[in-house]
Parts: C-alpha cells; sequence; structure tokens
C-alpha cells in the first residue's frame, strides 16, 4: 500500500472509531487517547489526567458498554479488550469484569464464498473432500469452521481464514500503534508501565493468531507432548489440506465441561478435574509450553473419556529461569512464606529503585493471607499470579509480559477444573509434577553427548572472548569504548549512605563537644579559669541541643 493511501486509511478509520467512541458515551477518549490530530484542525495535545478519568464514577458507569462498543469496532478491538481483560496490573477491576463478557458476534461468511478461498488454496480439494458442509460448525472474527468428509470416510474439521480481516487487522494496529505512540509520551502512562512493549506483546500475538502454518505446527508440538503423559491429546493435522490459509485436522465429537460436570458422579468428576489440571501442570513446568487459551469452548471430553485441547492459536512459553521461579513460588505459597514470594517476584521483575520494602512485605503478606483465608487454604494460582503483579507495579517492580499469558492461562485452567470439581486443590496436584521437575533438572546425569556439546560451546565462546579483548583493553586505555555499568537503586543506597555519614559526623562533634566542655569545667580556680568554666556550661548547653536535634531528626526518619 503506498504511503498516501495508508495515511489516508489510518486518518479514515480512526475517524470512524473516534465516532463510535462518541456514541457509546465515550467521546472523552478522543481527547485521552490522542485522536483529535486526525480531525480537521485537530492537535496531539495532552491526555489529560487520563488516569482520574479511568478511576471516574463517570467511567465506571459507561464501562458496562465497552463490550458492545468492542464488538461494532470489529476483531481487532475484541482482541484487544481479551487482552486487556487479562491486564488487572493496571486495568482497574470494573473494567476486566466488564471485559469478560466480550463475545465474538460474527455473521458466516456465505458458504460460496468459503469454497472460493478453499479452492484458491487447494486448487484439487474435490479430489480430496467427498463433501463438505455448507452450515459452519463455528464462526469467529479471523474464521469460520466446517465439517467435511474425506475420501477415506473420516470426518474432518476445515478451519478457513478470512482473506479481508487481515487487512482490517493490519489497519487498526497502524491506528494503535499511533494512539500508544501518544500515550507513551505521557508521564503518568509510562511510569506505570511499559505501554510500547505491552502493544508489541499483543500485535505479535494477535499475527500469530492468523497464520494456520503456526497453528498447524503447535498441535503436532502438542500432539507429541500431551501423548507421552496420557492425559490428553489433540487432533491429527491433515497437512496435506493445510496451508497459512486453511487448516484441516481431525474432527472429535465430544461435550463440553460443563456437560460432562452434569453427567458424572462425584468420584468420576474429581479424577476428571485432576487429569485435566495435570495435564495443564505438565505442560507449564515440564514441557515448557503451554495452551494459551484453555477456556471452556477449547476443552472437550469424548465418549472415551480422552481430553481434547482445541484451538491453538495462542500458545505460551516458558524457560527453565522462569519454571524454577514458578516453583519457588508454589513452595513459598504452600509454605506461607512471605520473604520467599517477594525474592521470586523481584528475581522475576525490574526494580525501579524506589521501593518501600517494609510496605510491599505488608501487601505481599496481605494478599497471601487474604487470598488463603478466602479460599479456605485451596489457592487459585491464576489470581495470585495477578495479584502479586498488581502489588509489585504498585511498589515499582515492573514484572515480565510473559507472566501475564500464564497467569491467565492459569485462571482458565483452574476455573474449567473447579466447574468439574469445586474442591480440587491445586497445589496437591502440582506436588508430584514439582518433584518430578527438580528431579529431573536437579538430579540429572548428562550424556557424554550434552557434557561435549556444553564444551564445545564454552570453547567457542572463550575462543570469541579472548579474540576480542585486545582489542576491547586498547579501546579502554585511548577512552574510546566504556563499560556501561547500571545498577538498579543506587541511587537509594547513595542517599541512605549519605545521611548515615552525616549522622555519625554529627554524632562525632558532639561528642568532642561533650568531652571539651568538661575539660573546661574541670580547669582549677582563678579569674581566667572561672570564664573558662562558664564558656563549657555553654559549650555543654550547644552540645545538648545537637543531641536533641539529631535525635530529633532520626526519629522523624524512622516514621517516615
Amino acid at each position: 500500500m503506498a504511503t498516501w493511501h495508508r495515511e489516508d486509511a489510518v486518518r479514515a478509520r480512526t475517524r470512524h472509531i473516534a465516532s463510535v467512541f462518541i456514541r457509546y458515551g465515550f467521546g472523552f477518549l478522543v481527547r485521552d487517547l490522542g485522536l483529535r490530530r486526525f480531525f480537521a484542525f485537530g492537535s496531539w495535545g495532552r491526555a489529560g489526567a487520563l488516569d482520574k478519568t479511568i478511576k471516574s464514577e463517570e467511567f465506571r458507569r459507561l464501562a458496562q458498554k465497552l463490550p458492545l462498543m468492542l464488538e461494532e469496532l470489529g476483531p481487532t478491538f475484541i482482541k484487544l479488550g481479551q487482552f486487556l481483560s487479562s491486564r488487572p496490573d493496571f486495568v482497574p477491576v470494573f473494567v476486566t469484569d466488564a471485559l469478560q463478557r466480550l463475545q465474538e458476534q460474527v455473521t458466516p461468511v456465505p458458504f460460496a464464498h468459503i469454497q472460493e478461498i478453499i479452492a484458491e488454496n487447494l486448487p484439487d480439494y474435490k479430489e480430496w473432500f467427498v463433501s463438505i458442509d455448507p452450515e459452519p460448525l463455528g464462526v469467529a472474527s479471523i474464521a469460520q469452521t466446517h465439517l467435511a468428509t474425506l475420501q477415506d470416510g473420516r470426518k474432518v474439521a476445515i478451519k478457513v481464514r478470512k482473506p479481508e480481516v487481515i487487512n482490517q487487522i493490519e489497519l487498526d494496529l497502524m491506528v494503535l500503534q499511533k494512539i500508544v505512540g501518544f500515550l507513551a509520551e505521557q508521564p503518568e502512562v509510562y511510569k506505570l508501565l511499559d505501554i510500547e512493549n505491552s502493544f508489541m506483546v499483543f500485535s505479535h500475538s494477535l499475527r500469530k493468531e492468523f497464520d494456520f502454518a503456526v497453528e498447524a505446527g503447535n498441535i503436532q508440538l502438542f500432539s507429541r507432548l500431551l501423548a507421552g503423559a496420557g492425559l490428553a491429546r489433540t487432533p491429527q493435522v491433515e497437512w496435506r489440506l493445510s496451508n497459512e490459509n486453511i487448516l484441516t485436522m481431525e474432527f472429535i465429537d465430544g461435550i463440553s465441561i460443563e456437560e460432562a460436570a452434569g453427567k458424572l458422579d462425584l468420584a468420576a468428576r474429581r479424577k476428571l478435574a485432576s487429569k485435566f489440571l495435570e495435564s495443564f501442570l505438565r505442560q507449564v513446568l515440564l514441557y515448557g509450553v503451554f495452551h494459551g487459551d484453555p477456556h471452556s469452548g477449547n476443552i472437550r471430553l469424548t465418549p472415551a473419556g480422552e481430553i481434547v485441547y482445541l484451538d491453538f492459536g495462542i500458545v505460551g512459553r516458558t524457560d527453565p529461569r522462569m519454571t524454577e521461579r514458578l516453583v519457588e513460588n508454589f513452595t513459598a505459597i504452600q509454605n506461607s512464606d512471605v520473604e520467599a514470594l517477594m525474592n521470586v517476584a523481584l528475581e522475576m521483575g525490574q526494580s525501579s529503585g524506589h521501593t518501600n520494602w517494609q510496605n510491599y512485605y505488608e501487601d505481599m503478606a496481605e494478599l497471601l493471607f487474604v487470598s488463603q483465608g478466602m479460599t479456605q487454604g485451596k489457592l487459585e494460582i491464576g489470581k495470585m499470579i495477578f495479584g502479586m503483579m498488581q502489588v509489585s507495579q504498585k511498589h515499582g517492580i515492573r514484572m515480565p509480559e510473559r507472566l501475564l499469558l500464564l497467569g491467565k492461562a492459569f485462571a482458565l485452567a483452574e476455573g474449567n477444573a473447579r466447574k468439574i470439581d469445586p474442591n480440587v486443590n491445586f497445589l496437591e496436584i502440582a506436588r508430584p509434577i514439582i518433584e518430578e521437575f527438580l528431579h529431573k533438572n536437579l538430579l540429572v546425569r548428562p550424556s557424554e553427548t550434552v557434557v561435549l556439546a556444553n564444551a564445545l560451546a564454552t570453547k567457542k565462546k572463550l575462543r570469541i572472548v579472548f579474540s576480542e579483548l585486545p582489542s576491547f583493553l586498547s579501546g579502554m586505555i585511548r577512552g574510546e569504548k566504556k563499560i556501561p555499568l547500571t545498577i538498579s537503586g543506587i541511587e537509594f543506597i547513595g542517599e541512605k549512605l549519605d545521611k548515615s555519614i552525616n549522622r555519625i559526623s554529627y554524632s562525632l562533634i558532639i561528642a568532642s563537644m561533650f568531652l571539651t566542655s568538661a575539660i573546661m569545667m574541670h580547669s582549677g580556680a582563678g579569674p581566667i579559669q572561672a570564664q573558662i568554666h562558664h564558656t563549657g556550661y555553654y559549650l555543654l548547653l550547644v552540645a545538648l541541643g545537637g543531641t536533641l536535634y539529631l535525635f530529633f531528626r532520626i526519629f522523624r526518619q524512622m516514621k517516615k
């Protein structure tokens, strides 16, 4: 798209978005999000008191209209609303609650158009399919799914991407990019969060959702991983009939979790809830990759009792370091260890250096013990992760973005398990998996191949170091190169150290004044000695005054 046409399209789309905001009563957001620039005689201006606006009673009342407004604006804004609903660290609770009601109300694409898309991507599709049901199995904003029958009689589901939606999403992302750029310059926003990084996470995730080749690869990966434990499965992908626009996979007939909970007896429900939660925990702790959206619509139970995961457009990943922090987190929660919980948050996040550690400890303790009390010891880990992020954000500790997806996935998985068995205990199910993780990672004996690979990697790194070190040292001597060193919180430590040194200096001066006054008051008899006596008494009063002043300053600092 040529630059001038693209800018015109962005301007027109932004005006439409602004008009929808105004129609639903959110006209103030046109100012606060910098949208006035796209109107005649408009300018960026300032965001106004955006934080106060969001917390106002007017916004609280209007928040109930947010789902309808975002649904009207289309798939990008529906996904944005779902993304914001998982951000309780900076979005008010009444907004996240309202956004939970978002639904993708989409009119089905005519079947003739679907057939055209299939024919464009699979020219010989009639040689593979006996029939394709014109009535869709499901309709979403990005794709539409139809039931079909292959020549060998097998039932498959064909997921067809709508090409016009991609252009719309890309246009909306351009508009959102401009809004994000405007908000990133507002002090009340950048102090709260890294909004540009959050937007990058959102847009990257959204683009991966409409690439079905990526989803097919995710399905194959999970199919292999889940098969090992035998707790759950995925549909099988028909690779010959799949690409980035079409995904053809095995059709699995099953019932939802809600239906299963209504049909099974208590013992069967407990077993199913435990089995499902274990399958999810293994993904997070042992496999390092997990289903990012395990809501009840993406989980099915077959007549044979198999748990089936569907829709792998959103997938999260955890590296070994993050997994270790999660294990430490679970252990801290189980032991009610507030300090350990703080340490985990600090290792995961990044401190601004302006944290009141006593207040941080108290808020973290309140989060842990209140949560334990409300759930009678059966903590909801997803909510606990979100709570940790909120408390940490409040005290100047920025948590990693990927923790959001993990917290959301945990909350959905736990919610599904509790629909089946309200008394399911997360930590009891997690304990043997944590033990397996520790045994696998701490007691493992590396094979000869692994040892040789590590030695080769170390040799490569040492070769790079020794080849670059002479030139680097020469550059440092000439002043051409420097080592950037940033220590979080060093200003805070330096300030405290300066105050401590000043107090010690004052104390030494006051002590010397006491000593001098004592010597002067015992200097003997005579007219000159009398004057020295009086001077000693005056010096004693000054020393006492200095002592009281120093005590007063220390006392005030302790109260702060």
